[in-house]
């Protein structure tokens, strides 16, 4: 598997801080060029157009909460629900990333009522990653460097859930 570039990162990094600062940002789709291949190795449209980044719902999209059955979801979370505007906005496609999807009968319905509750646009729901997901934001992932076990930086206080 290539590495992501630089650029990539340094560019949606750039949008999402003008965007935080207030400023519109000057934004535009980026090719797949240097971006994460895809499982069929394709690079171009074609290629970009699978990629996706996943986002978390409970703890990361919407506010953590006792578990109180399937029909109750927290708050949404403003900076990750402006952030996802922003990359809808880029033209990225984003799943919702969730083990409530696990049972899907129970847990999507509610989902997407949330969604449209909160003026969000309805979102694919999954609890599976894929070879075309470029990035997963959840509040219980730790990165490591690739290949070696070793966290990329240091674990955030309190390190595990008590």
């Amino acid at each position: 598997m290539r590495k992501v570039s630089h650029l990539a990162y340094l560019f949606m990094f750039r949008s999402l801080r003008q965007a935080f600062s207030g400023k519109k940002p000057d934004v535009r789709v980026p090719h797949a060029k240097g971006l994460p291949l895809t499982d069929r190795e394709q690079f171009g449209e074609e290629a970009e157009s699978a990629q996706w980044i996943g986002v978390d719902l409970d703890g990361t999209l919407a506010e953590a909460v006792p578990w109180q059955g399937f029909e109750h979801i927290g708050k949404p979370v403003p900076n990750m629900v402006k952030r996802l505007r922003i990359w809808l906005e880029m033209g990225y496609r984003v799943k919702i990333v969730t083990a409530r999807a696990q049972n899907p009968e129970e847990a999507i319905p509610p989902i997407k009522a949330w969604l449209t509750k909160n003026d969000l646009p309805e979102l694919e729901i999954t609890n599976a990653k894929d070879m075309d997901m470029i990035e997963l934001w959840d509040d219980r992932c730790v990165q490591v460097v690739p290949n070696t076990g070793n966290p990329v930086g240091p674990n955030p206080e309190p390190y595990r859930r008590t």
